[in-house]
């Protein structure tokens, strides 16, 4: 599950989006690159509406009273039927860039939290299936974009580190993904975790494990001798 992202670099994502679908709104033009994001900031998104824009990191339901109650993520499995997702779902589904994510793994030993980061081996980033929602804030008198990443089993590699993955797609995928008219039985056929050839696990500092820290340095391998991780990886 997700819940620490790296966006900082998106310029061949947007020439990915150039390449696919032509004309868009760059709503976003000069990338604010963040290194270590929770829930609640604003990312990325590209939207079935052909806007690339922000929104705010956990969805937030059209009919909820506050912010207090998002949802960073929605499982693939239930996405259709869960009161929190399934309008999104049919109508306004959206890609999120992501250069990286962070899983933990307890160490046997130590009993403390390791970081990991997870990238692409083929391009710079990953294109997370996700949805958004607009949700009215009243504090403010706005109408806010929030979004999820949707979720599946995890392949071989990522489940020495943790029981799911954000579906990631193809390129080719992704007009199917953003298409309205798609039919679920189409959509349901991209929720599958994708090859363990396509991603990169790397140990990094413990500088990630909070969030204060936002910095190039939340990439860097750790300097801590790990004995196992030919074996794991």
């Amino acid at each position: 599950m997700p819940g620490r992202l790296a966006i900082y670099d998106d310029i061949s994502f947007k020439e990915d989006i150039s390449n696919t679908f032509g004309l868009y709104k760059d709503e976003i033009k000069v990338l604010d690159k963040k290194y270590n994001i929770a829930p609640t900031i604003n990312i990325p998104i590209f939207t079935n509406t052909l806007h690339y824009t922000y929104a705010h990191f956990g969805l937030i339901s059209s009919w909820a009273k506050d912010r207090s109650n998002i949802n960073i993520n929605a499982r693939s499995e239930t996405i259709y039927e869960k009161a929190s997702f399934k309008e999104a779902y049919r109508q306004r589904r959206c890609i999120i860039p992501v250069n990286g994510y962070y899983e933990w793994i307890k160490d046997k030993e130590t009993k403390k939290s390791i970081p990991y980061l997870i990238s692409s081996k083929e391009k710079n980033y990953f294109a997370f299936a996700s949805v958004y929602e607009q949700w009215y804030d009243n504090s403010i008198g706005q109408i806010l974009l929030t979004t999820a990443l949707i979720t599946t089993e995890p392949n071989k590699k990522i489940a020495t580190i943790h029981d799911r993955m954000p579906v990631i797609l193809e390129q080719k995928d992704w007009t199917a993904w953003l298409d309205t008219n798609s039919s679920f039985m189409e959509l349901n056929k991209l929720f599958k975790p994708c090859s363990s050839d396509m991603i990169t696990i790397n140990e990094v500092g413990d500088l990630v494990n909070s969030v204060k820290n936002d910095s190039p340095e939340c990439l860097l391998k750790s300097n801590r001798v790990q004995m196992t991780q030919s074996s794991l990886f």
